[in-house]
Parts: C-alpha cells; sequence; structure tokens
C-alpha cells in the first residue's frame, strides 16, 4: 500500500473532520497542535507509507510506534489511538520511560465491569511497563513431532511478574497469521449502524474543536501556518472518495488537544522483525540459536507494540489476563485456555454412573458414559492458579465463574483411570470436584505438575495437616489485641470500617444497621452502622455480608430487614441457609467476623446487633436526661435535648459539613419534630443528641407534658416525662463574665451564611446562640479563651443528655425478646420501670496473616453460598483471597493495646456450613484446641462462657448424647493435680440465668429451665456432673480446684435501689497467663462438634512476656494474655474506678490462696448474700422447689420495706461478682414436658 502524502513533504497523520452533518459539508483546517501526553486519534484507516522494498522488517504488520486502538463497535476495531514522542526518542513503547506507574494493577480492579475476551478495551497489562521476553531452553524431538520438533520455554517479565509459556514455532505462527489478518482488516471499512454512529459522535467533537481552533488561526506563527498549507496541498493531491480531512497540528494552545484530537509529524515507524518462514522442520541443530534469537526479537517488539499487545490472540499466546497482575494476588501463577464438563461442580452429578450399570470391568469408558452422555457438556473456561487459590474465567463475558481454594482436601489426577480421558484432568478439594480436558498430553501434565507444585510450595499452610487439625496453620509475629464488652470492640471495628480502602467481610447471626458503634452518639448518626457502610459504598469499597437466615417462627432477628437497609449497589448481602432446600433446620451460622482489607480481622462473641454495646460499668438504666452533680454527690434529673431536624443542615452528615452546634429554646419547634419522628420513614429519623453541625433544643422549664405528646415522641403512655429545664442561662452567665464581646460572636445559620455577602449581620435574639463547632471544641466563645472547654463542660457538667442505647437497644431479652425490629426506635420495655439487662463480652483483633485467615474462612463461606444460591448471578462476585507475601499495613488504622503474639484460627465447619461435598466432613479444632490447651495447662485456667454442657465421657442414658470432651478433661487435670498436690485453678463465670424469654419458675420458662437443667447436670447434678465425681475420687472439697461463678449488678431506678443479672456472652478461656482462646464458640455440642453450629475462633499464645507470679513465685507473665486476664478480674471485683477508700488488691497471682480463698471466692460469696438479703433475687440457692419459689417471692424485700437500709447495704457490694447457684431448684425437674413444643425438640437442639 502506497501513502497519498508526498514523501518529500513533512508526514502528519490525518483524521476526517469532514462529515455531512445535517445534510451539509464542511471542511476545516486546523492548526497544527503541540504534542501532548495524551494518546492521540486518527482515522479509522491510517494512510501510511510502506516500502516495497524487502528487508529484515516486517513491513505488512508496521504500524507508528504509537498507533493503538481506542474504541471498538462489537468484535471490530473502528478508532486508532495515539501518543507521539520526540523524534529522537528510540525508546520502546512501555519501555519504562514513563514515571510514576504503578507497578501492579489494584486490587479493586477484581471488582470491575467484566469484559469478554476479545473485546479491544481488555486492559490487563501495568501500565508503562515493559514487556522482556527470553527463551531460556528448547527441547527437540524429531520422532514425535516431525513438522514442529523443537518445544520453546519462554520467559516473560512485566514489572515484578515473571512467568513461563512453553510454545512450538506453529503457535508463533498461528499468532502472526491472526495479526496479519486483524491489521488487513484495519483496512476495510465496516459499514454498520453503530460503527456510523460511534464516527459521527467523534466527527462532531472534532467539528466543534476546530471551530474553536479556527478563532485562534490569526495567532499562529508562520511556520505553522506553513505546515497547514502544504496538509492543505496534500489533501488536493489525495484520494477523490474522501471528502475532508484535518491536518492535526502541534500547537501547546489548539483546544483539539483537550479531546486527545492532536497530532505530530513522526520520523520512525514501530517495525516487527519479518517474522521467520522456514519450516521448522528444515531448522538444523546449529541453526537454533539464530531461530531463538528471530523467535525472541519477533516476540518481544510484538509486546512492546500497544495495539498488537492488547489483541486477545496475543493475550492468549501469553498467558494472561485481567487477574494476572493484580496486586495483593501474589505472584502471577499459570493460565490458559481449558476446557471444563458442565455439572462436574455440582455433587451427585460428577462421576454419574447411571446409578452403576456402567461400572463394568469391560471397558474404562463404560464408567463414564452416563456423565458424558447426559452431563458431558464441555465449555471453553481461561482457568489460572494463583498462590492459594484457583478457578476459571467464562471468556465470552469475561465473569469469574468459580474461585476454588486449596485445601487439605486438594488432589489433582490425569488420565483415563480417573477421568475418562486421555486429555483429562480432575480435582478435587473439600468443596469441589471438577473434571478439565486440555487440548493435549503435555498441556494436561503441565497443568497437573503446576498444581501439584503450588499446593507444595506457596499453598502448604493449606494442603498439609495443621496442628488441632485446623484449616489454617499457626502464625508466628501477629499483632493482636483484646477488647472487653462493646464499647472498646465496636469502637476499633469503626475506626477500621472508616479507613477501609477496598473491601469489608462482615458475617454475623444477627446483624442491626441502626446500632451505634460509638457512644454516646455525640457525632450524630454518623456512627451509625449503616451510615458507615452506606457510606463506604459510596466511595467505592466493595462491602459483602453473610447472614443467618433464621427459621421466623422460632427466632425473631429478622435478617432479611437487615438485608433490605443495607441495601446498595457495593452491599451485598447473602442470607443462608435455605432450610428446607438445605435440609437444616436447628443450627446456625453463629460466627461474628468483621475484615477490612483482609488485613485486620475482628472476631469474638459479640454481633453487631442490639443488647450488645456495653462498657465495663453495665449501667442499668438510661433515660436519656441531663443530671446535675450536687453538693452531697446525688444527682438530679432535669431534662432531655432533643435534635432539631434542619434541611440546611442534616443530622447525618459527614464531618465536614458540620459547621456549628445551636442553642435553642423553641418548644414547638422541638414538638414539632417529634411528631415528624412517627410521620416519616426512618431513614429521614435523625438521633436526638447534640452533634456537631445540628442544632441542639434545649426546651424551657415547662409542665409535664400531656400523654398526647408522650404518644407522639413513641414512648410509652406510662412512661413519666422528666421535667425539662433550660440551661441556656448557665452558658450565657459563663459567657458574659468574659465580656460583652460574646454578643457580637452571634451569627447566623448556615443557609444565612451564604448569603451573607447580600445583607448584613443582623443581632439574632439571645435565645437562640450560634457557634462554630471550633469554637465549642476548643472553649473560644466570642473570641475569648474559657478555662473549661465548652465541649468538655457539656458532657461533664450535663452527662447523661444522650441515650447510650436507642429504641430496642434497650433490652431484658429475659423479660421481653426482640419484636417489630422494622421500628428500630421504638423502645420494647419501659425505661422507666424496667432496667436493662448489661452484656458482659470479649473480642479480639487480628492484623496481618491471621487476618487474612479469618478472611479465608469467610471467602469460602461467601463462595460456597454463592454457588449454591446466586451461582449465575454476576452481581454477586465470588471472591478471591490475597497473597500472604508482603503485607502493607493501613497507617490510618492504630489499635490500641496490640501484643505480638503466636496465632491460630480455628472453626467449627460442615457440610451444610462450609460446602464440604463430603457429608460425613468435620472440621472441629475450636473443641481440640480446648481439649489439648487445658491438659498441658499448668497452674489454672479461666473459663468466661454462655454455656457450659459438658458430660462425662462414655456417659448413658439422655446425657450419653453430649458428646463434647471439654468437662472430662477438666475432670481428668483436675483428679492429676490433686494426685500430685500441686495447687491448680480453675475458674468459670456463666450468666446465672439462660438467655431466653420467660419466667424461670413460670409456666413461659421451659426454654430457661431446658438450658438450665443441662448447665447444672454437667456441674453437680447426677453423676456426669464434675462436682459429683470430682467428689467420688476423693476429692472432699472440689472448690479448692474449680469454682462456678456469675456476674450481678444493681443501680437505682425512681430514687429505688434495683439489679439485675449481667449476661455474660464470652466466649474465652485463659490459661496459665499465656494462652487465649477466645471466639464465637460456646461450651456445648452444638458450638463444638463440627457438624451443627458454624464458628471461629484464635487461639493465641503470647510472644512478649513481663514479670508475674504464680502461687507466690516468679512467673513470666504473658502481656496479652496476663493483662487480658488482670483487666477481667479488676472489672468482675470492682477495681476499675480508683477509690481512695478502698483496700489496694493485687490480681497477679490468680492461684495464691490468699487471693483464690481470700479474694475471689470470699467477694463472690459476700456479693450474694448481700443482693440475697437486699433484693431478694433470682436464682438463689434458698428456693429448691417451686413451692419454696412462692414462699420466697411472697416476702418483701428489703429495698421495698426499708429503702434507706437498702442503700447502706448496697454500699457494701463490691464488683459484679457473685456465686452460680448450685442449688436451685435442684428438687424439680427443669426438663421441658414432653407435651410442650420444647419438649418436642431434639435434645441435641438444647445441648
Amino acid at each position: 500500500m502506497t501513502s497519498n502524502i508526498d514523501s518529500t513533504q513533512p508526514r502528519a497523520y490525518v483524521v476526517n473532520a469532514t462529515d455531512s452533518i445535517d445534510g451539509e459539508s464542511r471542511d476545516y483546517t486546523p492548526e497544527l497542535a503541540e504534542e501532548d501526553d495524551e494518546e492521540k486519534v486518527t482515522r479509522c484507516v491510517p494512510d501510511f507509507q510502506f516500502s516495497l522494498v524487502d528487508s529484515e522488517y516486517d513491513e505488512t504488520l508496521a504500524f507508528p510506534d504509537s498507533v493503538t486502538i481506542l474504541s471498538n463497535v462489537g468484535d471490530k476495531p473502528v478508532l486508532v489511538q495515539r501518543k507521539d514522542t520526540d523524534d529522537d526518542d528510540d525508546e520502546e513503547e512501555g519501555a519504562g520511560a514513563f514515571t510514576g506507574q504503578p507497578s501492579e494493577i489494584p486490587y479493586s480492579s477484581i471488582y470491575g465491569p467484566s469484559m469478554k475476551f476479545n473485546s479491544f478495551q481488555r486492559k490487563v497489562f501495568i501500565p508503562g511497563m515493559e514487556i522482556q521476553v527470553r527463551i531460556i531452553d528448547n527441547e527437540r524431538s524429531v520422532t514425535t513431532h516431525l513438522l514442529n520438533p523443537n518445544l520453546y520455554t519462554i520467559e516473560l517479565t512485566h514489572g515484578p511478574f515473571t512467568w513461563t509459556i512453553k510454545r512450538r514455532y506453529k503457535h508463533f505462527n498461528s499468532l502472526h497469521q491472526q495479526l496479519s489478518f486483524f491489521r488487513t482488516s484495519l483496512n476495510i471499512p465496516f459499514p454498520m449502524r453503530s460503527h456510523k454512529e460511534k464516527r459521527a459522535t467523534i466527527k462532531k467533537a472534532a467539528i466543534q474543536m476546530a471551530d474553536e481552533a479556527r478563532l485562534k488561526s490569526m495567532q499562529m506563527s508562520q511556520t505553522q501556518t506553513t505546515l497547514c498549507e502544504t496538509s492543505q496541498k496534500v489533501q488536493s493531491n489525495g484520494n477523490s472518495n474522501a471528502i475532508n480531512t484535518m491536518v492535526l497540528a502541534s500547537t501547546s494552545n489548539s483546544p483539539l488537544s483537550n479531546l486527545g484530537i492532536t497530532g505530530k509529524r513522526k520520523k520512525k515507524e514501530r517495525k516487527l522483525p519479518r517474522f521467520p518462514n522456514r519450516p521448522e522442520s528444515l531448522i538444523t541443530v546449529e541453526s537454533l540459536p539464530t531461530r531463538i534469537k528471530q523467535l525472541e526479537d519477533y516476540l518481544y517488539n510484538l509486546l512492546n507494540i500497544s495495539l498488537y499487545r492488547n489483541h486477545h490472540e496475543t493475550l492468549n499466546f501469553v498467558e494472561v489476563s485481567n487477574v494476572s497482575f493484580v496486586s495483593d494476588l501474589g505472584i502471577k501463577g499459570k493460565e490458559g485456555a481449558i476446557q471444563k464438563r458442565t455439572g462436574s461442580t455440582r455433587p451427585g452429578q460428577a462421576g454419574c454412573n447411571f446409578f452403576g450399570c456402567f461400572q463394568q470391568k469391560c471397558c474404562v469408558r463404560c464408567s463414564f458414559f452416563c456423565s458424558d452422555v447426559l452431563y458431558g457438556k464441555w465449555r471453553n473456561r481461561w482457568f489460572f492458579v494463583k498462590e492459594t487459590c484457583f478457578g476459571y474465567i467464562r471468556p465470552t463475558d469475561g465473569v469469574i465463574r468459580s474461585v476454588i481454594l486449596f485445601d487439605q482436601g486438594f488432589d489433582v489426577s490425569t488420565g483415563i483411570y480417573q477421568t475418562g480421558m486421555r486429555k483429562g484432568l480432575q480435582v478435587l478439594t473439600n468443596n469441589r470436584h471438577i473434571i478439565l480436558k486440555c487440548w493435549t498430553r503435555r498441556k494436561c501434565k503441565e497443568w497437573m505438575l503446576y498444581l501439584k507444585q503450588t499446593a507444595n510450595s506457596y499453598a502448604r499452610d493449606f494442603t498439609y495437616p495443621n496442628p488441632h487439625m485446623s484449616y489454617a496453620p499457626v502464625r508466628s509475629g501477629i499483632q493482636a489485641s483484646w477488647h472487653v464488652d462493646g464499647s472498646t470492640y465496636m469502637g476499633a471495628i469503626a475506626d477500621a470500617l472508616e479507613e477501609a480502602k477496598e473491601e469489608i467481610y462482615i458475617a454475623d447471626w444477627w446483624l442491626s444497621p441502626e446500632i451505634y458503634m460509638k457512644r454516646p452518639a455525640v457525632d450524630g448518626d454518623y456512627w451509625r452502622l449503616d451510615k458507615i457502610l452506606h457510606r463506604k459504598a459510596s466511595q467505592g469499597i466493595k462491602v459483602f455480608v453473610l447472614l443467618y437466615k433464621e427459621v421466623e417462627m422460632a427466632l425473631g432477628i429478622n435478617s432479611y430487614y437487615s438485608k433490605q437497609r443495607l441495601s446498595h449497589e457495593n452491599i451485598r448481602v447473602l442470607r443462608h441457609p435455605d432450610h428446607a432446600r438445605a435440609g437444616v433446620f436447628f443450627w446456625a451460622h453463629h460466627e461474628k467476623i468483621v475484615v477490612v482489607d483482609q488485613t485486620y480481622a475482628f472476631i469474638g462473641g459479640l454481633d453487631l446487633c442490639y443488647g450488645r454495646w456495653d462498657d465495663y460499668r453495665h449501667r442499668l438504666t438510661d433515660l436519656g436526661s441531663i443530671s446535675t452533680a450536687s453538693a452531697s454527690g446525688s444527682t438530679r434529673r432535669l431534662g432531655s435535648f432533643f435534635a432539631k431536624d434542619d434541611a440546611d443542615s442534616a443530622f447525618g452528615s459527614q464531618k465536614s459539613s458540620r459547621k456549628c452546634a445551636n442553642v435553642n429554646s423553641d418548644l414547638q419547634k422541638s414538638e414539632k419534630l417529634s411528631a415528624n419522628i412517627k410521620e416519616t420513614q426512618f431513614e429521614e429519623v435523625e438521633l436526638r443528641t447534640l452533634a456537631p453541625g445540628d442544632k441542639l433544643v434545649i426546651p424551657e422549664l415547662l409542665s409535664p407534658p400531656t400523654s398526647e405528646q408522650i404518644a407522639i415522641e413513641g414512648m410509652k403512655l406510662n412512661t413519666p416525662e422528666m421535667e425539662r429545664k433550660n440551661v441556656l442561662e448557665k452558658i450565657t452567665t459563663n459567657a458574659m463574665r468574659k465580656g460583652k464581646d460574646l454578643v457580637s460572636r452571634l451569627t447566623m445559620t448556615e443557609h444565612e451564611r451564604s448569603g451573607s455577602d447580600k445583607s448584613p449581620d443582623v443581632l439574632r435574639d439571645p435565645k437562640q446562640l450560634v457557634f462554630t463547632i471550633d469554637e465549642v471544641e476548643t472553649g473560644r466563645l466570642g473570641g475569648l479563651e474559657d478555662p473549661t472547654p465548652f465541649q468538655t463542660q457539656i458532657l461533664n457538667d450535663y452527662y447523661g443528655q444522650a441515650k447510650y442505647w436507642f429504641g430496642k437497644d434497650y433490652s431484658n431479652f429475659i423479660l421481653k425478646d426482640w419484636m417489630n425490629l422494622d421500628a428500630p426506635l421504638v423502645d420494647i420495655i419501659d425505661r422507666s420501670t424496667t432496667p436493662r439487662m448489661p452484656w458482659h463480652d470479649v473480642g479480639v483483633c487480628l492484623v496481618g496473616a491471621a487476618a487474612r485467615d479469618v478472611a479465608r474462612h469467610f471467602i469460602q463461606r461467601w463462595n460456597a453460598v454463592k454457588l449454591e444460591k446466586m451461582r449465575d448471578n454476576a452481581n454477586f462476585p465470588y471472591l478471591m483471597p490475597k497473597s500472604y507475601n508482603n503485607i502493607s499495613l493501613n497507617p490510618n488504622i492504630t489499635l490500641k493495646r496490640q501484643n505480638r503474639v503466636t496465632c491460630q484460627l480455628l472453626r467449627s465447619a460442615s457440610s451444610w456450613s462450609c460446602g464440604f461435598i463430603e457429608q460425613d466432613l468435620v472440621e472441629q479444632s475450636i473443641h481440640d484446641a480446648y481439649i489439648q490447651t487445658i491438659t498441658k495447662a499448668q497452674h489454672f485456667i479461666y473459663i468466661e462462657n454462655q454455656f457450659f454442657i459438658t458430660m462425662q465421657l462414655g456417659a448413658t442414658g439422655a446425657y450419653g448424647n453430649v458428646r463434647n470432651q471439654i468437662g472430662e478433661t477438666l475432670f481428668k487435670r483436675i483428679v492429676r493435680a490433686h494426685k500430685e498436690r500441686k495447687t491448680f485453678r480453675v475458674f468459670v463465670i456463666i450468666p446465672l440465668l439462660p438467655g431466653f424469654e420467660g419466667d424461670v419458675g413460670g409456666s413461659t420458662g421451659n426454654a430457661v429451665r431446658a438450658i438450665t437443667h443441662w448447665n447444672y447436670a454437667s456441674i453437680s447434678r447426677g453423676r456426669s456432673g464434675i462436682l459429683t465425681r470430682l467428689q467420688e475420687v476423693g476429692i472432699k472439697d472440689p472448690g479448692e480446684y474449680i469454682s462456678f461463678h456469675s456476674l450481678r449488678t444493681n443501680s437505682q431506678l425512681n430514687n429505688n435501689p434495683i439489679t439485675e443479672l449481667i449476661y455474660v456472652h464470652s466466649k474465652l478461656l485463659i490459661a496459665d497467663d499465656r494462652v487465649v482462646i477466645c471466639g464465637s464458640a460456646n461450651i456445648n455440642d452444638r458450638s463444638m462438634i463440627g457438624k451443627r453450629d458454624s464458628e471461629i475462633a484464635a487461639i493465641i499464645t503470647d510472644e512478649e512476656f513481663e514479670d508475674g507470679r504464680m502461687n507466690g513465685k516468679k512467673y513470666p507473665s504473658g502481656v496479652f494474655a496476663g493483662r487480658l486476664r488482670k483487666f477481667l478480674f479488676k472489672e468482675h471485683l470492682g477495681l476499675l474506678d480508683p477509690d481512695a477508700d478502698r483496700m489496694p488488691i493485687d490480681v497477679t497471682d490468680p492461684v495464691i490462696d490468699q487471693f483464690w480463698n481470700g479474694m475471689w471466692r470470699r467477694t463472690a460469696t459476700r456479693n450474694t448474700e448481700l443482693y440475697e438479703e437486699i433484693f431478694k433475687c433470682l436464682p438463689t440457692d434458698k428456693v429448691k422447689s417451686y413451692a419454696d419459689l412462692r414462699k420466697y417471692q411472697e416476702e418483701p424485700p428489703l429495698c421495698k420495706s426499708d429503702p434507706e437500709m437498702a442503700m447502706k447495704r448496697v454500699a457494701n457490694i463490691q464488683g459484679f461478682l457473685v456465686n452460680l447457684p448450685l442449688d436451685f431448684l435442684n428438687k424439680e425437674v427443669l426438663k421441658p414436658p414432653g407435651t410442650s413444643k420444647e419438649g418436642l425438640i431434639p435434645t441435641a437442639v438444647w445441648t
């Protein structure tokens, strides 16, 4: 092909700028554009000049070194994009000349829109990175491959990634022919409608840019004018079929450069070395080095021309795809086209042989007849292998169709006996069974070898057996932190979520979207869970949530509402199981997991739901009223704060948009807001608290509101309203002490301030003061320094103005379970008469490789549910685990109390919960870790758990159904200590009553009594109880070795003393101040044996130690475990708050007799006696039958008969620790009657 441009004239690449628009034809000749860094556009059929003289270069494939595909219509290219370089620039395209380019593709790209493999828009390579090519080996086989005897091993390097491929000459030749055809097709116009529409868009833009360029043509230099005239001359001598052309000249101020339609004359073209056409069979051994050099040069130059490098045939040749160079996925791995048999991923269809009819020995193929005929459809897939997983992509649309994790069930085999084909490949894991078919036996063997090599190297941690038979290995050097109670735990989660960069994983038994992660909510709803997740989703962060799908007749946690409430295009929620389809009605997903960027993981006993947030004070009341401290130390309730709804200052806005805090005394407006709360949907209801950027309404002192007003506010009619007081007077007084300048600092609202340039400042009513948030935080009011910052003064002097527990978060589930969760702000119990039930729990945060292990469990569960429920829904993608090498931490996430530990993840998992193919496959590594830790303990075991259901090994009758061996192991360890005459202590803390709605002594308490029965049967009632067994072996006082306790607290409500148990929900074990097991698993069969509830936990061993004592001797105490145990002891004994009158108590040595008997057991006994004396609370050892219960409740407690004396006696209670009443109702049968609904449920549900 010969160029129409005179070779003696300066050459410029041209684009059609003349088109018939609205029936008119227009000619444009804009000025030459200056070289721009953006890629330029030429016309669809470039008129390049090629020499007909034979040379060492292949002229038919020549392209200017900057021509690439810009856009396409279907599978055909429409536009050509170009980028110019300096005339004397000899660097190859992409040869690293670009500075500041990323060395990897962002991890978030795997969630980007999928694109079919033959699309010209696929961008799989790292921008600005050169591809190095080197043929490192050659295998010559003349006997088996006559025409193509040489098999070349090619090493390619792209950025930090290096991989090898094996190709024969025929593969090079096939690629060359495909690219030649592609290059020729660019010279052929495709008169398609979509083609014309796309061209029209470019033409209109070009015309518009040319019009702007014409306005500046008078400012062009003489040289530029000459170039334009030259280009016009070339146009007049050109092809008559061409309508008009526009010379894209080089100018710095051409508007065309904004569209990228600029150009520059070039002196050289990108040329490919001539492809060696000599047949491979004629190449002698002596000529091989030359042939290798020719193929190297050809492929190197080919891969560094963007037009050919991004061609789908080239991508297939070098075995790359969209997951090849993604950061955090690890090495590039091996990839390639392969065929997969449909149905092989579904249990029951893999290896089908027509009910055994074809399992005859006469022919191996007979056993695969049914699979090939009925389920033998073969689909083309792009198979890839990464460090710890593998999967395949559907080339027709680029969607990832499967991600399979390496695990201990991994196996790969090939051959006719395993697959029924000589070129077949069978891959097995615990979750999947797939049959693949390769093009050649050599490729099949390559795949098998690479899979085995990866399993034995990168994935070794998951394919080889691990301690406790866990799915995850032991990790050393892990940063971990512990969190006691929901306050610090949820706060740390909120901070981590706020700094998420790529993805968030959440798995919960119950998730309440409207809970506040930080309290009191001084930032409005900024830290509300659903707001956090929606905020991150709006930033492009992907959020994946796994929820337990409850049996609605049995549980009212309403997971469907949670799913709908979190609806967002970047939030994906899956609920599991579908009970009827899975056949799972009694078991639950019980994990509590939050993972941020697969780098920070939170696990423990805390769901992100109602009732869980608490702190070490374990408050019983939350009336949301203002209280001021009096001289006597008592408190007085004054009023409530209400957030004013302002259309111009949204309460839930971002921190940056919060400008002022407004103090207003307009009661009618606040009542209007209260009325709107009931009328509007929840999304529009704002939290009634003081928050930056919001307006605080402090009503005047008024008479108590009417019942209608109370009803409007969504409160119960029998809830007395507290008197309201105006605190404006105090604020004004404090300000006036500094001077009269305060008045001049009164400003307008944010809405009015936006128009302040048109209207002067006006002195506002002194009842409505507006301060900037900076003034509120720093105390600079009216430009004056206040000794006590305003915000601190409000929070300290007027504590209690913001509720800690809003709506249904204020709960007492033993009195009334949750209901109507779609109305989150409506209370379920009367705050004025009923105390809430405090919640005690423990969680841990893991960083780095251990967090990746937690994420791996989540990914395995998500992918299993995706396969089961959303197989063909591309909106729910498969998840991929990140690499364990070079884990980078987020510097913005800082966690308190981080310590270096050794950590291993544990879990309870089975077929229904994790998608195992084999029904009998079970993982119970949590149970195994408990057994081993208890057995190896030398000094003490500390246990906090929601249940203690564990029987004697080999127990008979109904007790024989309990299979976990934790109680048996504790029994053996205590007996061993007794025989060795060594001091050994076991602390056990469980709730006083199970967490089920109902009266333990009434007709509604069957569920409560059922759990109580199994707890007591495991402890002291019957021959299987651990205390009974210890006495039988000669230990007269088992209390010297093991003690069972609970937690209880007290407070005042309406000036009357009240009490309530603290619900212990922790799943914690601490041994010897060195080992911690923390997670979601209870001590019962549901959590421990693996086949029932799914659970996750971590066993943590200290690597850092500090001086401690054990039984009076010096002892290296672990920093992580020791400090956690000491904090818990201080919390339970009431030692966290400073008290000058209290005798100092040392909790360093937990096993010495002075502490065990002199402090721990004595405090529990004294507190128990005081609670029984003052409150006559239940449960108690004084009630051994239902008759005793009725008599016990007839006598009025001291708190009713003599409140003043009760208040004095309450002051003697220290901490929360009480004894577990082991004789409570011991004369009654607590098992549910067989005729009740609880009695009809299988025993396994309770144990």
